[in-house]
């Protein structure tokens, strides 16, 4: 028995059902090309965060860094059109756009980074207006504009909606730190000094290792003339945070201040010791050390600075002082003759060279 055809006679299918068998092709391959749009996305998302890595890299020439920086842009407007929908991706662009505004010298160039990065933040606030760090940005932007107005009213009006989005943002996320202390330094530019320290404590509440709120309350406490105040917050923030930096300069400075100069060396070298590269930390225990008369200190201070430094004539002058007082005369010889390759139209340090040579004699 003959099995039954299964074929399709496409003479028998009228002219509405092949309208009908386009359209859902067409759909199909519209719901398919959807689907693999955050692909896509997520693709050139990643090439723009490399191409940015590289925009962003000191090690590499600076016109590779410039095509870096214009490829990045490129992708990154890529995956704006790709995912409209995601304003994470959106952010890392406008990232860049606010960050060239800022480095940008030109008035016009300026303005028109600035409102490409405030374009994209006005929509990211449509897509999710209670962001507390969207706001934040837009603040930003505000100051920015304010920057290169000219007018004095429209500057002031700017200067106000940055600060009312700034508070909004505070608003919107009262656990966070980051928003909490943007509140705080807006009244302590304002010199609303009570408000700054409610704001700054609250910091310290959710998070008792910022430095930086430590630093903030120990200014307002110099400005209410409580010296005692300011010496407790410097020792409980390197008791909390022992590496936010430059904290024991700060506390050995007020022991200067009190006559206790070994006790601020001796904080001096342990901020030094935590940053061989602190070139202000180095500087500092240098002076103490001079004025202290440890000249052994002094001149590994300056034997420091001039490895940062080898083109400051200056550290090796200091350096060729603490030599000579411990005798060191071939060694305060070769730091003169440093200083004055750097200087050498300098009559004061040819005068030296001379006088320890003929000393040396």
């Amino acid at each position: 028995m003959a099995e039954p055809e299964n074929k399709i006679d496409f003479a028998k299918i009228s002219a509405m059902d092949w309208l009908k068998i386009i359209a859902v092709l067409v759909a199909a391959a519209f719901v398919l090309y959807r689907c693999f749009l955050p692909f896509r996305a997520e693709y050139a998302f990643r090439e723009a965060y490399n191409l940015e890595a590289q925009m962003n890299s000191p090690n590499l020439p600076a016109e590779r860094r410039a095509d870096a920086a214009q490829k990045a842009l490129e992708k990154y407007e890529k995956v704006k059109k790709l995912a409209p929908w995601e304003t994470y991706y959106h952010i890392q662009l406008a990232r860049i756009y606010e960050t060239q505004a800022r480095q940008e010298t030109d008035p016009e160039k300026k303005l028109e980074k600035i409102r490409q990065a405030d374009d994209i933040y006005d929509l990211c606030l449509k897509i999710s207006p209670t962001n507390p760090w969207y706001v934040m940005r837009k603040a930003e932007i505000y100051g920015l504009y304010a920057e290169i107005e000219p007018d004095t009213d429209k500057k002031a009006e700017l200067l106000r909606q940055r600060e009312e989005k700034i508070l909004e943002s505070g608003e919107l996320d009262q656990n966070n730190g980051i928003f909490q202390a943007a509140v705080a330094n807006l009244y302590f530019q304002k010199g609303e000094l009570d408000k700054a320290t409610e704001k700054y404590l609250h910091v310290l509440e959710i998070d008792d290792r910022t430095g930086e709120a430590y630093v903030m309350l120990a200014e307002i406490a110099r400005r209410q003339g409580q010296p005692e105040k300011i010496e407790e917050l410097y020792q409980t923030l390197i008791v909390k945070n022992p590496a936010f930096p430059n904290v024991r300069l700060y506390l050995g400075q007020i022991y200067e201040q009190r006559g206790q100069l070994a006790d601020a060396i001796e904080l001096y070298k342990e901020e030094a010791l935590l940053d061989k590269n602190n070139e202000t930390a180095y500087r500092i225990l240098g002076n103490a050390c001079y004025r202290a008369r440890e000249w052994r200190n002094m001149e590994v201070a300056y034997n420091r600075l001039t490895a940062l430094r080898p083109d400051n004539a200056d550290y090796y002058l200091y350096k060729a002082h603490a030599q000579i007082q411990q005798n060191k005369l071939k060694e305060a010889l070769a730091s003169y003759e440093a200083a004055q390759t750097l200087r050498p139209d300098d009559a004061n340090i040819r005068n030296s060279i001379n006088a320890l040579k003929a000393r040396s004699n």
